[in-house]
């Protein structure tokens, strides 16, 4: 079944039919205020931190997704009423049409009902803490019309917590004031001026208020039918104490064919409203933010845009993905339907693997992000798995989150943190290659050597920063010379303790190699050597310990006692994609021994949704290899769909030369080519999502948990650098395909250190993999292609063969 379409002119997934079976969800505002909205306009805002400032309310895991941002319309002749967006109001499907377009960072609402057309258009302005609602209402109809509009949207007492629980205090803590077409709300226990006020504003001077919550709605109603609306009066409430909301409420009367334009602004500070609400009384200052909102994008999309035979995959790159990504370096992990901002922080493996995939459309958030991590690394070389990044900001240390009369113990500096007992073996380890390809892309050389200090005391240089993880992998080995799997690696369900993980071993390897890059770049012959020795002593490890003859795969590793995990003789979790496929994308492995263990993932793990993470599922509990063994069959890390390490095998297949594998691979992952299956799908089709139920599991194909995930990042940077196989150096631009080879053609526009290239990639044979000539203006070049003069403008022809 079908509920929408892509629109790739204006890069916006337009929803036709309101009625879907999830919440299709989407983010609004670039830089520090950020709104999470549904299609249903149901969600939530929030200012830095979805945890601790919280602008309005949301009541998470219902079958509705409310409360929300709504404006309410009613016919003041028939007392009729509705809502621009198809809930909370849900007038029949037979009598009114909708449509909502998501684009990159607004949403816009559209209603057709009884003769009016309507539109609202939510985003937030750069340079702004506040959303924009830009509202028209046009008359469709042969006669005059009398309607009213209401806003709603129920505030936040800041904390989650204090929203969720803890209401002998919450209720008392805020209250609303109404001036002059303004209504403030204040958190009387912050006394900051900016972050403990929160307002709605309206550009037209309303008829009448409302800042009580219980009596805008009324008793025993809800969203659906406001007692307000319904009365077509709010009761001009402002008041301190108990539940606040805010409703400002316009009659007007259009004239057949006229229309109305106004918007609603909800922010954060004290002042801020009123500046606002003259700011966007003109509306031309509307168009103005909006369109720099479009322009942020445009910039950044077209740092990279493909042309290819795949529909499909050119939709992704050129927008959705690259968007997805971003949203995650940004946003990290905790704000969206499924993380309501219970938690806050950054996690190590989740935050340097996000910004692998955007430093050339995000280079300031991603330099931002990777020294948020190297502060978040100890002296003995481990990241603390999941942190606040203010805790060690030197400008925001003594920084509290929020304010509140209730005690909450503050964490000492030693709690901050963890020992090796806490410790993932995997976490620090991506930050290397994530560092490089940052110095890669921005050319910023002089980075290596920037000094930043450790968590735990004392600094280093960033190039110091990246041996102390790498050493630390070193050191924390088992019995056979495999990393040990500590708390756990990757999979969080996979807790070895002094067991040992493959994928980690190989994951180690992958940094080595890149480091090794770096330090001949360098001219460091002393680490050259050092590191080549620990890399043979690593791969020589891996191939001795890891490889299942039997099978003809890699194990996914040992337990404590020596146990082996991933074997043929084994009836559970024989096959694990993750060792298999870091295996050949680290290099460590044998062009042989790739192809046998990527024909085992393909004959073992592939279904028609992606690549499982296991397969069979584990039945039976053994707590010596983890939690994995206790979840579900086919659901999360036990055999299901795990969507993050599904772009491992696309690399992989495109290291072993095989463009027809790897496209096979992304093309049953991409949410894209689940367009037409939403009633198996459930969740939204322009996002990848963080697992797809396995074949274990009834529910095999429904997504779960979209748009947080790590997939995006990883989907982008794998299909850009190795499928596409535009890669950046230090000093120039590798071009080395690996397409389907039915792919005549595809082009490449790159955008790299200021310059642009115009890359044209021709495949007059038919073949996967192989360069046979690349051109530069005309010019043959051997190798990469150097870096052009900034502004330059260049044609790149490449021959594969």
């Amino acid at each position: 079944m079908k509920y929408g379409f892509f629109d790739n002119d204006n890069r916006e997934y337009v929803i036709t039919r309101p009625d879907v079976p999830a919440p299709w969800t989407n983010y609004l505002g670039t830089e520090k205020f950020c709104t999470v909205i549904s299609h249903n306009a149901g969600g939530y805002s929030f200012y830095n931190s979805p945890e601790y400032n919280r602008v309005t309310k949301f009541r998470p895991n219902g079958t509705f997704d409310r409360p929300g941002h709504y404006v309410y319309l009613r016919d003041d002749e028939t007392g009729d009423y509705w809502s621009i967006s198809w809930q909370p109001v849900a007038k029949s499907l037979d009598e009114a049409n909708y449509e909502v377009r998501h684009g990159l960072s607004y949403s816009k609402f559209k209603c057709e009902y009884n003769g009016i057309e309507a539109t609202k258009t939510l985003f937030v302005p750069k340079g702004e803490d506040a959303e924009v609602w830009d509202v028209v209402i046009k008359n469709t109809s042969d006669k005059p019309r009398t309607i009213s509009t209401f806003s709603f949207v129920e505030f936040s007492f800041s904390h989650i917590q204090s929203d969720n629980q803890n209401h002998q205090m919450s209720l008392y803590s805020a209250g609303t004031e109404y001036k002059n077409g303004v209504l403030e709300y204040d958190l009387y226990y912050n006394t900051n001026d900016f972050e403990g006020f929160y307002y709605l504003a309206s550009t037209f001077d309303p008829d009448s208020y409302d800042g009580q919550r219980d009596t805008f709605l009324g008793l025993y109603r809800d969203e659906a039918n406001p007692i307000a609306v319904e009365k077509g009066r709010c009761s001009n409430s402002a008041q301190t104490c108990y539940n606040h909301c805010g409703s400002l409420h316009k009659q007007f009367t259009i004239q057949p064919g006229e229309e109305v334009r106004f918007a609603y602004v909800l922010g954060i500070g004290k002042g801020n409203g009123e500046r606002l609400r003259e700011k966007y009384q003109d509306v031309a200052n509307v168009d103005a933010a909006f369109q720099e909102i479009k322009n942020h994008w445009n910039e950044r999309c077209e740092k990279f845009q493909v042309s290819s035979p795949n529909e499909g995959l050119d939709t992704m790159i050129n927008t959705w993905t690259l968007y997805q990504a971003e949203t995650c370096v940004v946003w990290s992990r905790f704000a969206s339907f499924i993380e309501v901002g219970g938690r806050t922080g950054l996690g190590y493996r989740d935050t340097a693997q996000d910004a692998i995939s955007v430093p050339h459309a995000n280079p300031a958030m991603t330099r931002k992000r990777i020294v948020d991590l190297l502060r978040g690394q100890v002296k003995a070389g481990y990241g603390l798995h999941l942190f606040d990044p203010d805790w060690f900001d030197p400008e925001k240390a003594d920084v509290k989150p929020s304010k509140s009369p209730t005690v909450v113990p503050t964490p000492s500096d030693d709690d901050k943190i963890h020992g090796i007992e806490d410790t993932c073996s995997d976490d620090h380890l991506w930050i290397v290659p994530t560092i490089i390809k940052y110095v890669m892309e921005t050319g910023e050389h002089s980075f290596f050597d920037e000094v930043i200090p450790y968590a735990d005391g004392g600094d280093a240089t960033v190039y110091e920063h990246m041996k102390a993880a790498l050493d630390f992998s070193a050191e924390y080995v088992g019995q056979t010379g495999i990393c040990k799997g500590l708390r756990a690696d990757w999979n969080d369900c996979l807790n070895l303790g002094g067991g040992e993980s493959s994928m980690v071993s190989f994951l180690h390897f992958w940094a080595l190699q890149e480091f090794l890059d770096l330090a001949k770049f360098r001219n460091n012959d002393a680490d050259v050597t050092k590191y080549t020795e620990m890399a043979a002593n690593v791969r020589e490890a891996c191939e001795t310990h890891l490889w299942d003859d039997e099978g003809g795969w890699y194990i996914r590793g040992l337990t404590k006692d020596g146990d082996k995990i991933g074997t043929a003789q084994q009836t559970e979790g024989r096959v694990h994609l993750e060792s298999n496929t870091l295996a050949v994308l680290s290099g460590a492995v044998s062009q042989e021994r790739g192809e046998k263990a990527m024909d085992a993932v393909d004959e073992n793990l592939f279904s028609e949704y992606g690549l499982h993470l296991n397969s069979p599922s584990f039945a039976t509990p053994n707590d010596d290899i983890g939690f994995v063994t206790r979840v579900y069959q086919g659901v999360k890390e036990n055999g299901a769909i795990f969507s993050h390490p599904n772009p491992w095998a696309w690399v992989a297949e495109a290291k072993l030369g095989r463009g027809d594998r790897a496209m096979k691979f992304y093309d049953v992952l991409n949410p894209y080519n689940q367009n037409d299956i939403i009633e198996k799908r459930i969740a939204e089709p322009y996002s990848y999502v963080q697992f797809i139920m396995g074949k274990d599991h009834q529910d095999h194909g429904r997504a779960n948990h979209p748009w947080l995930t790590g997939t995006s990042g990883w989907a982008y940077f794998a299909v850009t650098n190795f499928i596409l196989g535009v890669r950046t150096g230090f000093d120039g631009l590798t071009i080395d395909p690996c397409i389907p080879t039915n792919w005549p053609e595809f082009t490449v526009t790159r955008q790299w250190r200021g310059a642009t290239y115009n890359i044209q990639v021709k495949n007059p044979n038919s073949v996967s993999k192989g360069v046979q000539s690349i051109t530069l203006n005309g010019t043959e070049v051997v190798g990469s292609v150097p870096v052009q003069a900034e502004g330059s403008i260049n044609e790149v022809v490449v021959i594969m063969g």
